[in-house]
């Protein structure tokens, strides 16, 4: 099996022209923004810049320790108001179930959007009702998958400082004593920063769409993903890599963009839903790069029907019927004349 990454990517160019600019239709492109919107709602949007907390480089070991101290003395005497406690307990609550509403939201969006991209038309509440399953299964998946990752990834944060804080405080470890450390645990969170990385990018651009394609629950489509990533694990890993790198110069370019009109377009950007509408050639771009990929696989993963080779066709052209439908290649012939039938008559 012979896997490109070009032709893919040539496929998904032309299929973007055509869906966005053959006609350019502005409602077209909002009622398509708004599920592209509602499919990078858990993950797209989220901004501001968090200051660093820095501790002076000429504090020594007594000076840390004594901070901690202090620190801690105070985190109690806070802990100690009942009133704290249920101020903070509230705030947890109620952010929890903000995020479980906006993750909720963008599974069931994932499935919109990419129907409309398959089907080449803008519905919204059509595709909503017919993968609820399939969203919802989604949803549970990504609540126990980032539950498991939350106490990973606390365990190793306590692990680590368990080890490292005492001999980084320890007034006789020289430095070099610290320093495997600092690297091996440098290590280990960049491996699985990656990992987590690929399974969410794995989770968008293949298991959805087998989901979609199959009608089936998260896991199930899990099973069927991960067969042909065993066979294929570098050319999936190296697509990563490739689409990464697509999607960064876009991004570049619409902050050039942004910057070019003085800034009137980095704050449209910032707005999520207008970001999601002005960046929606990129976002489709990416979409249809990954349905065209995955369809090298086999009958099994695809899920787009072969671009016509006629540069006259009406889907080539751009004519779009007005549900966003395109007419086939068996719905056009030659008139047969005014007293025989043709194939819409039929």
């Amino acid at each position: 099996m012979q896997i490109s990454y070009s032709r893919p990517l040539d496929q998904a160019w032309l299929r973007m022209k055509i869906l966005l600019f053959r006609p350019f239709d502005l409602g077209r492109w909002f009622v398509l923004g708004f599920t592209a919107w509602l499919a990078e709602l858990a993950g797209g949007y989220s901004g501001g810049a968090s200051e660093q907390f820095k501790i002076s480089e000429n504090l020594h070991g007594e000076d840390i320790g004594d901070w901690a101290t202090s620190t801690g003395e105070s985190v109690r005497d806070f802990f100690d108001h009942t009133w704290a406690l249920l101020i903070i307990g509230m705030i947890l609550v109620l952010a929890f179930l903000f995020w479980l509403l906006i993750l909720w939201l963008s599974s069931r969006g994932r499935f919109m959007y990419l129907d409309n991209l398959v089907h080449r038309r803008t519905e919204v509440k059509a595709p909503w009702t017919e993968f609820a399953a399939q969203g919802d299964s989604l949803f549970l998946w990504q609540v126990v998958y980032s539950l498991v990752v939350m106490v990973v990834m606390a365990s190793l944060a306590i692990g680590s400082l368990l080890v490292f804080f005492p001999v980084a405080l320890a007034i006789e470890a020289p430095l070099a004593a610290t320093v495997p450390l600092a690297i091996l645990a440098g290590t280990l969170g960049f491996i699985l920063i990656v990992a987590l990385v690929y399974i969410e990018f794995f989770l968008t651009q293949f298991v959805v769409p087998i989901m979609y394609k199959h009608r089936l629950s998260a896991t199930e489509a899990w099973r069927r993903f991960l067969p042909v990533f065993r066979e294929h694990p570098g050319h999936f890993a190296l697509f990563g890599l490739f689409y990464f790198a697509i999607m960064m110069v876009g991004w570049i370019l619409y902050v050039a963009g942004g910057f070019l009109t003085c800034c009137i377009g980095l704050i449209l950007l910032a707005i999520p839903y207008i970001g999601a509408v002005l960046t929606l050639p990129l976002l489709t771009l990416g979409r249809y790069f990954s349905l065209e990929f995955l369809g090298q696989f086999g009958d099994d993963y695809l899920l787009l029907d072969p671009l016509p080779q006629d540069p006259g066709h009406p889907y080539g052209s751009g004519q779009v019927q007005g549900d966003g439908t395109v007419v086939r290649t068996e719905d056009i012939s030659e008139d047969p004349g005014g007293n025989e039938t043709g194939p819409q008559d039929s």
